[in-house]
């Protein structure tokens, strides 16, 4: 496992644009010994796949929507706020994307630094046979289970996704 040196990226702060944050995980991950690292994006979803450790992982991720434009209705106010809002949002943005690297590092640095391994750092993202992740298959179990307060049976997920 590679070591990371991130002092430049975390001193930039929010200045980092949202393509210098995406450019930092994928290096991250490839110095980890990641492989066919993977942005896509539709709509407000964002999705990076790679693989590593003879798996296959795919994290998705919800981008910061838009707060919405000026409820006021002249036209040089609204023009300037919509120049704030778009500013906001990139900011925004920009921010979002930094602190996903920031997870990142660490989830990688607590693996090179032999506390984690790579998959249970990312296990909720491992994507199994079926092209579901664990989370896709364990958040209804978990969500069944807080709400009759039993005990949830794992093996139901798995054969469930048998079907």
């Amino acid at each position: 496992m590679a070591t990371f040196d991130t002092r430049s990226f975390y001193t930039r702060g929010d200045s980092l644009s949202v393509g210098d944050s995406r450019e930092h995980v994928e290096r991250a991950l490839k110095d980890s010994g990641a492989t066919d690292v993977r942005f896509s994006q539709r709509g407000c979803l964002s999705a990076i796949a790679f693989r590593a450790c003879g798996r296959q992982f795919r994290i998705v991720i919800s981008l910061p929507q838009p707060n919405g434009t000026s409820g006021v209705q002249s036209d040089v106010v609204e023009a300037h706020g919509q120049a704030v809002t778009t500013k906001a949002q990139e900011l925004s943005a920009r921010r979002f994307w930094q602190a996903f690297a920031f997870s990142t590092d660490a989830k990688l640095a607590a693996v090179a630094a032999g506390v984690a391994t790579l998959e249970s750092e990312f296990l909720a993202h491992v994507v199994l046979p079926g092209n579901r992740t664990v989370i896709d298959e364990l958040e209804p179990v978990i969500a069944s289970a807080y709400r009759s307060g039993q005990r949830p049976s794992i093996g139901n997920a798995a054969s469930r996704g048998t079907d």
